[in-house]
């Protein structure tokens, strides 16, 4: 009896911070309608990249975690600074280069969500070094952070935006071919395209 109001105890926890996020997620995506839809995209196809590379059903929870929850350290970042229409200033972009860290802040401090705040630490880390906020080269940076960055610009290069339109799956593919030596995991992009040609994008275009 004890054992099983214990387990009620925890589920319930872990339900109520897990809407918790959910929410501050919404938040972030209802500052730019342009995003709005991002976290939930970047869920989904790092699922499908997950299933694809056989990935355990705990490994898939976590990420599908960490995919909605990539962006929530967002909600500490200026909307003008979200939402301008021309190219960053140098004091913005480095303002926007925080939220890895807010987002880490934010997550780490629910005891159930430890290793998703480390995957949303390293979301915007460089397989060559050269991502933020760590530096981290591809061997430190998790495969379930590398799902997660792949799924990301994918989204993001193939969503309208402000300042331009939507690429098509296309000619987002051929961005990523000119980053990927030093971007992204060779075989994680290569799991992507497969994944896109297969089931079509957007998720309901299939």
């Amino acid at each position: 009896m004890v054992a099983r109001y214990s387990f009620k105890l925890f589920a319930d926890t872990k339900r109520m911070h897990m809407e918790l996020l959910r929410a501050l997620t919404a938040a972030v995506d209802a500052k730019d309608p342009y995003t709005r839809g991002h976290s939930a995209r970047v869920a989904q196809l790092s699922l499908w990249i997950a299933e694809h590379l056989n990935l355990s059903e705990k490994r898939k929870e976590i990420l599908e975690y960490a995919a909605i929850l990539h962006d929530v350290g967002k909600i500490g970042v200026a909307d003008a600074i979200l939402a301008k229409k021309g190219r960053l200033s140098e004091e913005e972009y480095q303002v926007i280069r925080e939220h890895p860290v807010i987002g880490h802040r934010i997550v780490g401090g629910v005891n159930f969500l430890k290793e998703v705040a480390e995957i949303i630490l390293a979301h915007h880390e460089r397989c060559d070094g050269g991502g933020y906020p760590n530096g981290k080269m591809a061997p430190e940076i998790p495969l379930e952070a590398k799902i997660v960055a792949v799924a990301d610009v994918f989204d993001a290069l193939t969503s309208e935006r402000p300042y331009r339109k939507a690429y098509t799956v296309e000619e987002a593919f051929r961005i990523m071919e000119n980053e990927e030596e030093g971007h992204f995991a060779e075989e994680v992009f290569a799991v992507l395209k497969e994944t896109i040609k297969a089931k079509g994008w957007p998720p309901d275009a299939g």
